[in-house]
């Protein structure tokens, strides 16, 4: 259809209102309460238009247009409008600009310029309300606050939780929480984003810049598979916020809370500025280029007999180099699956485990299901894309998980079974709510990274796949970390070189652990009690290794204990490469701050022990060799068969589950206080309800002939019977893996 807008003619689709026109036709019209992605409510009426035939002007938010349409956003019954409702807006906010966070990027300053009057009629004296904690990341002054209700609506709509809501009439109205309480929703900071006043506050960043003095930077989340696309904002080599860089294929307009928040690791005191060097039992400073040549004296002198292990947080850059650096000098033993204590399914796993799918594709799907996932928590922009399912297309999710959790959506079916049950529910889909899943319908099962972590890994993968056959379904496997996928398809696994390729010297390998006893240790962005499923045992390893190497960024009790040389790893932020995201997306990543102290990103620190190897490695021929090897590889579904597989069904035992904390799972995440203060302050361990629990019950761990108790809350479940649950958060004091484990209670 045809429409005017100030005399000129244009072209308009049937369903557009007239604001989303003249937004793809970059023609201004201001606006508060409208967003793209919320529902319209026409409340703040800033976008009032004139349009011909219409006896007042009207919200272009709301209005459809019309074949013929003539609107003027520039007349005078136009402006007069604006300039109404712009003196409406103001005679309650109050003139504290200088001093508010919002000052310089702030919407009702702009509109207020352009469209408001140097005076007001209102003279009474101004309504003052007073502020609620909601929580360490949102900090409020809601007596700016416009009433435009977009925190309202994003967290009854977006979030799928309304923590905010609009109380009182007239004068009276605020926004606040219900009864007080501190904002719990993951997706909680992009409030801070929508407000468009100085309402809703970041509180790291409250105070400590102004906005014009900030430097906006591109990056990737360091925290989970999905890759989400941010801008940092930097100050005097400091991040001093973060928000959401439009994806329309990730992460839409929105961040996760630890996506936001998680730069406030960056600063942590315990990081690791300087090389150093075990000395009469104490870690001295040293110089680099001597740590360059011990390391590679010390991979000349011990190979094959070295055992290295990395984070899939690395880059693929990272993991390349390092791969190529230790395989070319005899050494096998590499991985990224310190978390795993099953591994009989690796040799017919992906090159590299993503979504079978589009991400965006989510929404065609007419059922899902959720293997031992909780997306709300782990994956909260994932959830985003479910809900729209369930709202646009009726989507059916059946979520089958090994405890009891709630989503941010709603679930048709929630069965919680324990790591076996969960393995007999999928082979016996005929006879259960499986059942209702047709092959002719379109079909998605999503498996969780915390999956990985079971004894019977390779019979879930085995039981999902031939469900998913059975049912024609599409297959997603979730990574456990930012790059899992990129340290598959790198090589940073035994079994297989960079590109998926077999390696002869493993293939048949009965390969047990990701961190077999060797003379040597290499420990890469990892810290031993947090980042292995048995903690007990590569402590035990590392203590009597002749020499451990460990690249990291913060110094713990256990590297501190038993590294003997320390290179100082620069974080994500400070480094620059690329990730694999679950898209099978190759993002790039620049250096958002220069490395501080003598802190090197891993890609420099590698480079350099390569040259004491004296091996020909530059990084042009690295992103050369990684993109040949990328665009060779040709992906299939990610059904994952294993033959002759041996059930344990024998006896029936009390079994440890750990509840995996996706804000804790990496180095940096762990000391963002913050954000731990609000997502993941909630240690326990909780046992079947069957069993009889006193204040004098006593439970004990024994992993490896150490028996452990758990310092935390004691709560109970009913579901699964025979299952212990443990969920322990940021940097806890017992060692405790995700392992095998005897359970005694007395």
């Amino acid at each position: 259809m045809e429409i005017y807008i100030n005399n000129n003619k244009y072209e308009a689709f049937d369903n557009e209102t007239i604001i989303q026109v003249t937004d793809r036709l970059n023609i201004h019209i201001p606006r508060f309460c409208y967003h793209k992605r919320l529902s319209i409510v026409a409340s703040c009426r800033m976008c009032l238009v004139e349009i011909e035939g219409a006896k007042f002007p009207q919200p272009a938010c709301s209005t459809i247009v019309r074949d013929g349409m003539k609107i003027n956003t520039t007349g005078k019954a136009t402006e007069d409008a604006q300039k109404s409702t712009m003196e409406f807006l103001l005679i309650n906010h109050p003139l504290d600009c200088p001093v508010c966070d919002q000052a310089g990027e702030c919407e009702l300053q702009d509109v207020s310029l352009d469209h408001g009057s140097y005076k007001s009629n209102y003279n009474e004296m101004k309504r003052t309300v007073i502020d609620n904690d909601i929580g360490s990341l949102v900090t409020t002054e809601m007596t700016r606050c416009i009433h435009c209700s977009r925190c309202v609506r994003f967290g009854e709509e977006v979030a799928g939780i309304k923590e905010l809501g609009m109380t009182g009439r007239g004068e009276d109205t605020k926004i606040e929480t219900f009864i007080n309480q501190s904002l719990t929703s993951e997706l909680s900071g992009n409030v801070i984003d929508l407000c468009p006043v100085g309402a809703l506050n970041n509180n790291l960043y409250k105070y400590s810049a102004r906005t014009w003095d900030l430097e906006q930077k591109n990056s990737i989340s360091p925290n989970d598979c999905l890759g989400s696309n941010i801008y940092y904002h930097t100050y005097r080599n400091s991040i001093k916020r973060a928000i959401p860089k439009e994806n329309e294929q990730i992460n839409l307009s929105w961040l996760s809370d630890r996506d936001r928040f998680c730069h406030e690791g960056v600063e942590s005191s315990e990081r690791i500025f300087v090389p150093l060097i075990k000395s009469n039992d104490k870690l001295i400073e040293s110089e680099l280029e001597s740590l360059y040549s011990i390391a590679s004296e010390k991979i000349k002198q011990f190979s094959p007999n070295i055992t290295a292990v990395m984070s899939a947080q690395s880059s693929c850059e990272e993991m390349y180099i390092f791969q190529k650096i230790l395989r070319e000098n005899g050494i096998t033993n590499i991985d990224h699956r310190t978390k795993e204590c099953d591994f009989r399914y690796q040799a017919n796993y992906p090159i590299f485990p993503s979504f079978d799918i589009k991400i965006n594709d989510i929404a065609a799907m007419d059922n899902i299901i959720l293997v031992n996932v909780n997306i709300s928590k782990e994956f909260p922009i994932l959830s985003i894309y479910l809900r729209d399912a369930i709202k646009n297309n009726s989507t059916k999710i059946i979520s089958l998980a090994t405890y009891e959790y709630s989503e941010n959506f709603h679930t048709d079916i929630h069965e919680v079974l324990s790591p076996v049950e969960l393995e007999r529910y999928l082979n016996s889909s005929s006879n259960n709510q499986l059942a209702s899943i047709k092959s002719n319908q379109k079909n998605l099962i999503i498996v969780g990274p915390s999956s990985s972590y079971l004894q019977n890994y390779s019979e879930i993968l085995n039981s999902v796949s031939e469900f998913a056959q059975l049912s024609d379904s599409k297959l997603a496997l979730l990574g456990d970390l930012s790059n899992s996928s990129g340290a598959w398809a790198m090589g940073i696994v035994p079994h297989r070189l960079p590109g998926g390729i077999d390696y002869d010297k493993c293939i048949n390998a009965n390969y047990e652990s990701s961190f077999p006893s060797n003379d040597i240790f290499i420990v890469y962005n990892l810290e031993p009690e947090y980042d292995f499923s048995n903690d007990i045992e590569i402590l035990d390893k590392l203590k009597k290794s002749k020499f451990n190497i460990f690249f990291s960024s913060y110094i713990t009790d256990a590297i501190e204990k038993y590294a003997d040389i320390i290179f100082p790893l620069a974080v994500q932020q400070e480094s620059m490469g690329t990730y694999i995201n679950t898209n099978k997306q190759l993002q790039k990543f620049k250096a958002v701050l220069s490395p501080k102290g003598h802190a090197k990103p891993g890609v420099d620190l590698l480079l350099s022990i390569s040259k004491e190897l004296k091996m020909d490695i530059s990084n042009e021929k690295i992103s050369q060799e990684i993109s040949d090897i990328l665009s060779s590889i040709s992906s299939n579904d990610n059904y994952i068969f294993t033959d002759n597989l041996k059930n344990n069904y024998e006896k029936e035992m009390l079994e440890k589950y750990i509840i995996r904390s996706p804000n804790t799972n990496n180095p940096t995440l762990r000391r963002c206080e913050s954000l731990l203060n609000t997502h993941d302050n909630d240690n326990f361990m909780s046992l079947p309800l069957n069993i009889n629990i006193t204040e004098n019950t006593k439970i004990t761990f024994t992993e490896h002939s150490n028996k452990i108790k758990i310092n935390a809350k004691i709560k109970t479940h009913t579901k699964p019977e025979n299952t212990v649950l443990v969920k322990l958060s940021g940097r806890y004091k017992q060692t405790l893996g995700s392992c095998s484990t005897v359970i005694n209670i007395e």
